[in-house]
């Protein structure tokens, strides 16, 4: 495992029920990642690079299971060309993420964080509430009414799309991939980046990333954006740049921003990020898939990856389904 995703106990019963080796190497670079699993039968990652490279130099590896639910950081051509499965725990958080998305936005429009610490740092009482009312209620307005731009409309959008309306939100969305009918069918309208941008006054970026969509939002997006608009982010910190972001909430483009994830990831957002600097920014940690429900199914999905392979099986989670023969070729000899 090229970074900590398993906990001890977890590893510990892997081990019993499998009789497999687990061992836990954080690599974050190419040659960091080839060092630890050169000799390994199946690797598991969280955004760690995994080139052609890399691939090229995995000696025994018959799996590479991407923890997280994009893989973008995997050569896919390049393991399926090697006989190698690519797999990822499938659809285990959905929900969770949907309401995170949901709560985040709340948090924008009723500024809950910023009357919290307000509160903590003594200032609900200060010449009756001067601070709160003067500094951080205005602009606020009633969430009913308002529109809602998803940006990607695969399954986590989806199921936004129920929640935002029973807020009272208009949804309207874009993503070129999925047909027309699947907006009408949730009686979504479906409309242009731009007029998005223009017009809502939340966006929720939920897309699957591609290398064409990084830096997506820039200074110019934000600038035709409302100024009264909130930016929320639950797909891949890549999306934003985030000194325009910067630029942006600090210069009054946009009202505020809610991050669950950030461009600094796999590692961790630094405490002296500017943005954290920022009253009108929320982040989260990378928190949004996280419940009770969803770790146990999690945890289950990695173990039955890695015991299918183990066992001459395929994973039920398979991103490269076309790797069947060549797999076979190289690992099921005889």
């Amino acid at each position: 495992m090229t970074a900590r995703v398993l906990s001890r106990q977890d590893i510990e019963q892997y081990h019993t029920n499998l009789g497999i080796d687990f061992q836990t190497i954080p690599s974050n670079t190419e040659d960091e990642i080839i060092a630890a699993a050169r000799d390994a039968d199946a690797v598991i990652t969280l955004m760690q690079p995994y080139s052609r490279r890399v691939i090229e130099n995995l000696e025994r590896c018959k799996l590479i299971l991407n923890a997280g639910t994009g893989f973008n950081t995997i050569d896919v051509q390049a393991a399926t060309e090697h006989g190698i499965c690519v797999a990822y725990p499938g659809e285990y958080c959905t929900e969770e993420v949907a309401e995170h998305a949901i709560a985040l936005l709340l948090a924008c429009a009723r500024k809950i964080t910023r009357l919290d610490r307000a509160v903590r740092e003594g200032k609900w009482s200060t010449f009756e509430k001067r601070e709160i009312r003067g500094k951080i209620l205005p602009p606020m307005f009633r969430v009913k009414g308002q529109t809602l731009g998803l940006i990607g409309f695969g399954r986590i959008s989806r199921a936004i799309v129920p929640r935002a309306k029973g807020l009272g939100l208009k949804v309207i969305a874009i993503d070129s991939a999925i047909p027309r009918e699947v907006f009408g069918q949730m009686e979504v309208v479906t409309t242009s980046f731009e007029h998005l941008i223009q017009t809502s006054d939340f966006i929720i970026i939920a897309a699957s990333y591609s290398p064409e969509a990084k830096h997506l939002f820039s200074l110019d997006q934000f600038k035709k954006m409302k100024p009264t608009a909130y930016l929320i982010n639950i797909a891949r910190g890549v999306f934003i740049d985030e000194a325009a972001l910067y630029t942006a909430l600090s210069e009054g483009y946009i009202a505020g921003a809610a991050l669950d994830v950030v461009d600094a990831e796999p590692e961790c957002m630094s405490p002296d990020h500017p943005l954290l600097r920022l009253e009108n920014v929320i982040v989260t940690a990378h928190s949004a898939y996280y419940s009770e429900q969803s770790a146990s199914t999690y945890k289950q999905r990695i173990y039955e990856a890695v015991a299918n392979v183990a066992l001459g099986k395929y994973p039920d989670w398979l991103i490269n389904p076309e790797v069947k023969e060549k797999f076979e070729k190289r690992w099921l000899k005889g």
